[in-house]
């Protein structure tokens, strides 16, 4: 064997072990992909769940009940409670939807957030807060929940105690 082919078989195996490199790197590249989508999914829904358990607490439940059923009762500390609480939602709203725009976020992710505008956009509360907080946000997705406005109708909600009633009623019945 000469070394012109010692030569050749040595570019050839060089060549294996570039191209094995770049499989490896490519399936790594993957990988890695893959857990930052996962991890900004879980901080999503951590930060989704923090929301939900703050608005839970007996102060903050009064608030809201009392927003959603317009209540003329409410103090001004309550009304800049409820207010301030559906900031904090709209904001973890708008960074899913900046998320969903940069694609580092997948839209069944992004349904979620979706369904849930939609529904509150209903409510009137939810659009009064949205009204005087609207200027915060980003000028793409103040025209993404506008549009959810002018489509969505304003209904006031049923309370959510009659709501739980009439299907507390239902699964009863379908259990006896």
């Amino acid at each position: 064997m000469t070394l012109l082919d010692l030569a050749s078989i040595g570019s050839f195996i060089s060549g294996v072990a570039v191209v094995v490199t770049l499989i490896f790197l490519l399936l790594q590249i993957r990988q890695a992909n893959l857990n930052q989508r996962a991890l900004m999914q879980q901080m999503r829904s951590a930060r989704t769940i923090d929301t939900i358990l703050k608005e839970s607490e007996s102060y903050f439940s009064e608030t809201f009940c009392l927003a959603s059923q317009d209540s003329p009762t409410m103090t001004e500390s309550q009304i800049l409670s409820f207010v301030q609480a559906m900031e904090a939602t709209f904001f973890n709203w708008e960074d899913s939807f900046l998320q969903i725009k940069a694609g580092t976020l997948d839209a069944t992710s992004f349904e979620s957030d979706n369904n849930g505008i939609r529904q509150a956009a209903s409510v009137p509360a939810f659009r009064v807060a949205w009204r005087m907080n609207r200027k915060w946000y980003s000028s793409g997705f103040r025209e993404y929940v506008d549009k959810i406005m002018d489509e969505t109708k304003s209904i006031q909600p049923p309370t959510l105690t009659s709501a739980w009633r009439a299907m507390m009623s239902e699964e009863l019945a379908r259990a006896a």
